[in-house]
């Protein structure tokens, strides 16, 4: 039986970024198990780019992304001696009150380059969109373009370098108790688990499976006029729906989606991928941007993980302290990877993080909160 010191089970982003910071801390023994290849497109580590900022409806989220990016981006970008950030403006945008209210709420005394903005400023200073009726604006000054597949390569070349990556295995079930974790190669065992399985978390943790819904999202890549590298990062948070984009990075055109907030249908993540739908995003756009689009060029699935409030689950197994499980990253928590990275990596070595806003409200985030 193949035994380690810490061993990762699932090699997306959060597993990945763990990892990491296993190698950092010195544990010579370290392990990651996945059951595709690293950087597969099966679940919701892909594509090119992600979005960061700091704009959001909670004062936790707000006050970890501070963190995130005085950070642990700074950490993995010096490690991996590429540059993962593009820093570009963003606005978020929508009907005042309601949904809305949280982001101010949520930034309210918090020191953080984010300003609220008039539609007319608005359109002056973000002039692709109408901004119409009575609608709020914030402007974040700290927002950028996460070059994706670059951080998860970087990654894996960190990751590769220092531990053991066993890749295309299928992991049958976790023993807390015993750490044995049983795989169709043969067993592995460790002294202590991290879980980062995405959407097949539910199954390797049943305790767990009735708080997991794996949902797919699709995101569109639109031809538009005029010099798509100049769109602004953005996000539109209506009454009932939410919907965001960014320059479709390192290709042509502008990316878009509709983020699914109330009651995706749960689905089993290996069954075979839909036709996607894209004529809301479609609409959407139609509405809001002053010169709508020309033609999709593209579309993109990701698989989502939610929870139901959007909280990430961030714990160790009640069985046992010595497997520590990340899941529930509801299609906003790539801008978090490198953070809750160390989170898992010091919950699993300390049984406590130096992540202060996390331990704040670490209640939120464990298993069966």
């Amino acid at each position: 039986m193949r035994e380690f010191d810490v061993l990762v089970i699932g090699g997306g982003l959060n597993g990945l970024c763990a990892a990491w910071w296993l190698l950092r801390r010195g544990v010579k023994r370290v392990g990651l198990v996945e059951r595709f290849t690293l950087g597969h497109d099966h679940g919701s580590s892909h594509g090119a780019s992600r979005i960061t900022r700091s704009a959001y409806a909670d004062a936790v989220y707000v006050r970890l992304m501070q963190v995130a990016h005085a950070e642990a981006w700074p950490a993995l970008e010096a490690d991996a001696a590429t540059r993962l950030i593009h820093r570009r403006d963003a606005c978020l945008f929508g009907p005042n009150g309601g949904p809305f209210q949280d982001y101010l709420d949520a930034l309210a005394g918090i020191d953080v380059d984010v300003e609220t903005l008039d539609p007319a400023e608005a359109r002056r200073r973000f002039p692709v969109f109408r901004f119409p009726g009575d609608l709020g604006v914030l402007h974040d000054r700290t927002a950028g373009i996460v070059a994706a597949a670059d951080t998860i390569a970087a990654l894996a070349r960190i990751v590769r370098a220092g531990a053991t990556v066993i890749e295309g295995a299928t992991v049958l079930g976790v023993d807390p108790i015993s750490r044995v974790v049983d795989t169709q190669d043969g067993p592995l065992r460790a002294e202590r688990i991290i879980v980062t399985a995405g959407a097949w978390a539910g199954r390797l943790l049943p305790g767990l499976a009735g708080r997991l819904t794996p949902v797919r999202q699709t995101v569109v890549h639109l031809a538009v006029d005029g010099d798509a590298a100049a769109f602004p990062l953005w996000a539109w948070r209506g009454l009932g729906d939410f919907y965001y984009g960014l320059p479709s990075f390192q290709r042509p055109g502008i990316k878009a989606a509709k983020h699914v907030l109330d009651g995706p249908p749960a689905l089993d993540p290996d069954a075979p991928v839909d036709a996607p739908e894209t004529r809301d995003v479609l609409a959407f756009l139609e509405e809001h941007l002053v010169s709508p689009p020309r033609e999709v060029l593209a579309t993109e699935r990701c698989l989502y993980t939610v929870t139901d409030d959007e909280d990430f689950v961030l714990d160790h197994h009640p069985a046992s302290a010595a497997v520590t499980v990340g899941a529930g990253f509801s299609g906003h928590g790539f801008k978090f990877g490198p953070l809750t990275g160390r989170i898992l990596a010091e919950l699993c070595l300390d049984g406590e993080t130096t992540v202060a806003p996390f331990e704040a409200a670490r209640a939120r985030f464990g298993w069966g909160a």
